[in-house]
């Protein structure tokens, strides 16, 4: 890709695209456009997690998200019940416990 052609794909003037070159620091909003146009994920090189390979490149659609934050909530749903549940079962633990001793206390 010519340098004429980048700065248009990323809506910038060609001697712009040359002083990003020179920058030490770039704005995520100029880096997303950048990773869509060049197709690479430049994010990961700054993420402290190993990044998992992925079907398609970089950045989640609304739907996607949409999607993972459903079945987030409904994971944390299943995990509060299931701490309700044993939170339950330690209290008439000790609710039994507690009658126990009052018994033999006298």
């Amino acid at each position: 890709m010519r340098g004429t052609e980048f700065a248009a794909a990323i809506n910038r003037d060609r001697q712009v695209i040359y002083d990003i070159f020179k920058r030490e620091s770039i704005d995520t909003e100029l880096l997303q456009n950048i990773s869509k146009v060049l197709n690479h994920d430049f994010f990961s090189y700054y993420s402290n997690e190993t990044a998992e390979p992925r079907d398609k490149f970089g950045f989640a659609t609304k739907e996607e998200l949409a999607q993972s934050n459903r079945e987030l909530i409904n994971f944390m749903k299943h995990e509060f019940s299931k701490l309700r549940e044993e939170l339950s079962i330690k209290k008439e633990a000790y609710a039994v416990k507690a009658k126990a001793k009052r018994i033999s206390k006298k």
